[in-house]
């Protein structure tokens, strides 16, 4: 069943097995068996790095696991986080520092699959700013004001490695949150000398020719975790077995995204809103298939030195314990 929430809060249901209207993008599942799966609730903050996870409702692949999934989109990472913490959902997304802010704070969240990765090589996300503009955000980026999709998001920390390691101060940057959405506005307007953005809203920002990226993600490194899922250590301790199969149909589902684009193009278009013709174009968000502390050390790393996080901590504190031991 998909329960009724405030108007106020832009939702999509998905429910594993049959896709429903575009205007609502729900699956619902229809086995003859729907009895016997366990149900899960999963929020997303809506972003290209959660395609494994919305494919593979649309294939139903999290069916054919034994699972009955329910997705909802929710405004932020934020919103995604206090819904887990209360029990709303059972798992959520969000971006990694976010994650790491909160196991800071002692609340009891733990990974258990990764989302988007970083790609050096192929950036989908980084600083947008006006093509004409000989900004390069070193010591010209100084007392500047720069907009953050969210200001304890990690933009946070790779602005900031990026303007130390070209010359800049990165102390005196005044950052201001604005949605990703409104990223391009807020340069075009010259409210801000650049702003975080991330595809979709990257890709159409680009195709109008009055933008250019700046790839500041890459001070922290050629490849890196972005944002991930995760859930309570309550709910995982008393639910084992399914955030092991969760997290097993995510690799596989993530495998198969990064191989498809044409394929997954259309399931993201709908579950977006953003138009076909943009997914197809755009450089596609790399999809995690390893919840590995490689991949999470260099956030950790970045967010003590700039700030984020009051204390250093290795990587592992954050991964799942029983994924860990079970080499996951």
């Amino acid at each position: 069943m998909i329960r009724r929430h405030p108007a106020s809060v832009k939702r999509v249901a998905f429910v594993s097995g049959i896709a429903g209207s575009a205007a609502a993008c729900a699956l619902r599942a229809t086995s003859s068996a729907a009895e016997t799966l366990q149900p899960l609730r999963i929020g997303i903050a809506p972003s290209d790095g959660v395609t494994s996870v919305v494919y593979a409702a649309k294939a139903g692949l999290f069916e054919k696991a034994g699972l009955d999934v329910h997705i909802e989109t929710q405004s932020s990472g934020a919103a995604v986080a206090a819904a887990v913490l209360s029990g709303f959902f059972d798992i959520g997304n969000s971006s990694i520092t976010s994650i790491l802010l909160a196991h800071d704070k002692g609340l009891p969240f733990t990974l258990v699959a990764p989302a988007g990765v970083y790609d050096g090589k192929v950036p989908f996300t980084g600083a947008l700013v006006l093509k004409g503009s000989p900004l390069e955000l070193g010591k010209d980026a100084n007392d500047q004001v720069i907009s953050l999709a969210s200001l304890s998001g990690i933009g946070h920390d790779c602005f900031s490695a990026w303007v130390e390691q070209h010359g800049g101060d990165w102390r005196t940057l005044r950052f201001v949150e604005v949605p990703l959405s409104a990223a391009a506005a807020a340069v075009e307007e010259r409210r801000v000398v650049a702003a975080e953005a991330a595809t979709p809203a990257l890709a159409s920002a680009l195709e109008t020719g009055k933008f250019r990226l700046i790839p500041v993600y890459s001070a922290l490194g050629s490849s890196f975790l972005i944002s991930a899922w995760f859930t309570t250590r309550d709910f995982s301790s008393k639910h084992p077995e399914i955030v092991r199969t969760f997290a097993r149909v995510v690799a596989s589902a993530a495998a198969y995204a990064n191989t498809h684009h044409a394929q997954t193009a259309p399931i993201m278009a709908e579950f977006t809103g953003i138009p076909l013709s943009s997914f197809e174009r755009m450089v596609r968000a790399r999809q995690g298939t390893t919840l590995v502390p490689s991949l999470i050390q260099p956030a950790i790393d970045a967010a003590v030195k700039y700030g984020s996080l009051k204390k250093y901590f290795p990587a592992q504190e954050v991964i799942d314990v029983d994924l860990q031991s079970r080499g996951q």
